[in-house]
């Protein structure tokens, strides 16, 4: 009978234990199920964010309205990404990738305020210095009055083409193509990313805010449009890198790989827009160089994405 007990309570054990690891593989192969791939820009602007809330938390403590915002902009990106799941419907791919605008928008106007709250130095002496070293002069300052207002004018509105470009660019590709929307995302978000990591390292606010020139631009009427609207839109220490620069060039170029024909229609606009930067008075020579060297980097980015089992993700 001691026997027969033994093995009776023996068999209940492994039955147990078999019970035990069923379930633990079961939840094991639950949590492989739910293992989230992040995309570039995910990676690249959560270190924007991350980097930004450490060196406030640092700096004014926890508690600091700045430090809990950005905190909850990390917060509200791991949030988004984790309900969109492992294996999103379209809608819910598109909720995840427009919410980077959103917190790209809030960051950029909340820049100036921590640069303050971090008491970074404006570094516009330091931009120059570079200008000089590189070129020998200081090319805006150079071409001041050698100005034509109609030549102004077609510059302000390359200018300004940039917002158009930088809605229009990826809509294009978030109406018809999610894949490619995704991949567009991956490397236009590690150029914001870089950018903003700029803006607080190297805050500046451009030859129109910091140099002194004997002569006002001379525009006509788009000028005096659009100027005032501009200037009241920057965020005051936007010029390092260069932006404008950065997306434009990443999208041309992303156009020039999967839609050829606005490639085509865009080109000289950019180039425009390019030559805008200087001449307008906005940026240095060496804030646009910047700027092509992040826009080099999102493209790399996104070709490399294009290239990974990510481009074929799930939500297609």
């Amino acid at each position: 009978m001691p026997n027969k007990r033994s093995r009776s309570e023996n068999g209940s054990i492994g039955t147990s234990l078999a019970l035990d690891n069923q379930r633990l593989f079961g939840f094991l192969s639950w949590l492989r199920g739910w293992r989230i791939r992040l995309l570039p820009h995910e990676y690249a602007f959560s270190l924007f964010l991350a980097l930004t809330a450490g060196r406030l938390v640092a700096r004014a403590g926890l508690t600091s309205p700045l430090s809990l915002a950005f905190l909850g902009f990390l917060l509200a990106s791991a949030v988004v990404i984790l309900w969109s799941g492992p294996d999103p419907a379209p809608w819910r791919w598109r909720v995840r990738l427009l919410l980077y605008p959103a917190l790209m928008g809030l960051s950029f106007y909340m820049i100036p305020s921590v640069v303050a709250a971090l008491h970074v130095p404006r570094a516009d002496a330091l931009l120059v210095k570079w200008d000089l070293a590189w070129l020998g002069q200081n090319i805006n300052l150079a071409i001041q009055g050698w100005e034509p207002p109609l030549l102004t004018d077609l510059l302000m509105l390359s200018y300004v083409f940039f917002f158009y470009y930088l809605i229009a660019g990826p809509a294009y590709y978030c109406i018809r193509d999610l894949p490619r929307f995704r991949q567009c995302f991956a490397g236009l978000f590690v150029v914001y990313a870089l950018g903003f990591i700029g803006y607080t390292f190297f805050p500046a606010g451009g030859p129109h805010r910091f140099l002194e020139f004997e002569q006002p631009l001379k525009g006509a009427w788009i000028t005096r449009l659009a100027k005032p609207v501009l200037d009241f839109a920057s965020n005051g220490v936007d010029a390092f890198p260069s932006i404008h620069v950065a997306i434009s060039l990443y999208l041309l170029v992303f156009d020039r790989w999967y839609y050829r024909r606005r490639f085509w229609w865009l080109l000289l606009p950019c180039v425009a827009l390019w030559v805008s930067t200087v001449y307008l008075r906005y940026h240095y020579c060496v804030d646009v160089m910047a700027g092509f060297a992040i826009g080099a980097v999102g493209l790399w980015v996104a070709d490399l994405h294009g290239k990974s089992r990510l481009k074929a993700g799930a939500g297609s």
